[in-house]
C-alpha cells in the first residue's frame, strides 16, 4: 500500500470521467464515512452532503456547473453544504445541546469560548460565511485522500454558479436558507486529468525555526 506522500505525489484532478464507470459502494461509503469523520473547527456540526447521481437532477443542474465534463460524467458528485452566517448560532447551540447533555461547567467554559471567537462582534456576516466555507474545504481535503487511497479519482469543483445552484435546491427542499453550497467535489474513474503536478520546492514551501 502507497502511503499518503505518495498518493498525493501521484495524484491528478480528474478534468474528465468515464460515464459508465461505477464506483464499487462500499468504497464510496468509506470516503463519506471520513468526510463526516473530518475535523471541524470546535466540532461545530455545521455540514451536510447531497450525493447527485446521473439522472434528472444531474442534467438540471448541469448548467450550474457551466456543463463541465467533470460534473456530467462524474460516477458519483457531492455538494457540500455549509450553515452561512443565518444558521450558524443554531448550529452552535445544536452542537452544544449534544456534546453536553446536563449543564455544566464545561458547558459553560466551551459555550464561551465559541460565543467568543464567533458572536463577540469581531466578525460581520461575510467572514462568518467564510469561517463555515473552510470547513468544508477541511471536509473535502479528507476526501481527497481518502478516495486516493481507494483508487478513486476526483475533482474539487469550486466554479460553479452559487445563486442559481442555491434556488434549485431551496426549490427543490434539499437545502434551506441558512445553508450554502460552499464546495463540490466529482468522483470516478478519470479519462482525462490535468497535467505535470506543479509544486512549491520543499526547501522553499517549509520554513523549521
Amino acid at each position: 500500500m502507497k502511503n499518503i506522500a505518495e498518493l498525493m505525489t501521484e495524484r491528478r484532478s480528474a478534468q474528465d470521467f468515464d460515464p459508465h464507470y461505477q464506483i464499487p459502494e462500499a468504497d464510496f461509503n468509506a470516503v463519506i464515512e471520513a468526510m463526516r469523520m473530518a475535523p471541524s473547527s470546535y466540532g461545530i456540526l455545521g455540514q451536510r452532503l447531497l450525493i447527485v447521481n446521473p439522472g434528472p437532477m444531474r442534467e438540471k443542474l448541469a448548467p450550474c456547473f457551466y456543463n463541465q465534463l467533470n460534473y456530467l460524467n462524474a460516477s458519483k458528485f457531492v455538494i457540500v453544504l455549509g450553515v452561512n452566517h443565518k444558521g450558524l448560532k443554531t448550529a452552535v447551540t445544536h452542537t452544544i445541546d449534544l456534546k453536553f447533555q446536563k449543564d455544566s461547567e464545561l458547558r459553560s467554559t466551551y459555550e464561551g469560548n465559541i460565543h467568543k471567537a464567533l458572536f463577540s462582534g469581531y466578525l460581520n456576516d461575510q467572514q462568518m460565511d467564510s469561517y463555515s466555507s473552510q470547513q468544508t474545504y477541511i471536509t473535502t481535503g479528507i476526501a481527497t485522500v481518502a478516495a486516493a487511497s481507494l483508487n478513486i479519482d476526483t475533482c474539487m469543483i469550486g466554479g460553479f454558479s452559487s445563486k442559481a445552484l442555491s434556488e434549485i435546491l431551496i426549490q427543490e427542499g434539499l437545502m434551506q436558507e441558512h445553508e450554502t453550497p460552499f464546495i463540490t467535489m466529482a468522483f470516478g474513474k478519470s479519462t482525462k486529468v490535468s497535467g505535470d503536478k506543479l509544486r512549491t520546492e520543499l526547501k522553499e514551501f517549509v520554513k523549521e525555526f
